[in-house]
């Protein structure tokens, strides 16, 4: 008789417990923006070629859907119950589809070469870090990544930009973080298309890429962080 009482007080206390206990609630992310129209065109049309836009490549620490955060340049930490809604790689790629599609730089991008048209150039990148980075006093967006563009036709690399840019998040909380993150993606994949928009005026023959190319005699283009509050233009 006694184990029977103490058998229906466990069954009457356990479910109390569980009661009180608030279990984390999973909270999903994506990078999000509105893409303008591309300014300042060296070609106010778009030019007549195909872009094949391929996913990005992500290094392996940034895989896992939960969001990144550090404090340190040399330990990574995850979050738990803050995670992307999806993969980092398919995100940014679709964010790129949508803002290369606004500016109305080529006149077809597609994602397979089965798509339509025959690709002249080839897009791609690799994602080097979307995280988090923060002290108990100072918190930052960061995303490192670079850009390509690969002609097809004869396999030449005529674009690769790395990009490596901070902005400081006021409010400490992830959705602010990821807000910031937006506001980096959407300078970087401007300034990407922009550069675009110089290589192929030069390709197609359009008299101002001239000294638009000027600046850029590599492929290879370094970037400076931006560690503020308002993202200004590089010089």
């Amino acid at each position: 008789m006694g184990r029977l009482k103490y058998r229906l007080l466990l069954c009457s206390i356990v479910p109390v417990l569980f009661g009180c206990v608030r279990m984390p609630i999973k909270q999903f992310y994506v990078l999000n923006y509105v893409p303008s129209p591309a300014r300042d065109r060296l070609n106010p049309g778009a030019y007549q070629c195909t872009f094949r836009l391929r996913e990005f490549g992500v290094e392996e620490a940034y895989t896992r859907p939960q969001i990144v955060y550090r404090r340190s340049p040399f330990q990574l930490m995850y979050y738990v119950y803050r995670v992307w809604a999806v993969k980092p790689e398919r995100m940014i790629t679709d964010l790129f589809h949508k803002h290369l599609l606004t500016a109305n730089l080529v006149s077809n991008v597609v994602r397979r070469f089965d798509e339509g048209n025959k690709p002249d150039y080839e897009v791609n990148g690799m994602i080097e870090a979307i995280e988090e980075y923060d002290s108990d006093e100072l918190w930052f967006a960061h995303l490192a990544l670079r850009v390509n563009l690969t002609r097809i036709n004869d396999g030449r690399l005529m674009y690769s930009r790395r990009f490596d840019q901070r902005k400081r998040v006021f409010q400490h909380e992830p959705e602010y973080v990821v807000r910031e993150m937006s506001a980096l993606m959407e300078y970087i994949f401007t300034q990407a298309i922009h550069d675009f928009d110089a290589v192929l005026s030069s390709e197609f023959g359009v008299p101002e890429a001239k000294n638009e190319m000027q600046g850029m005699p590599e492929t290879i283009i370094p970037t400076t962080v931006i560690d503020s509050t308002i993202i200004e233009e590089q010089e």
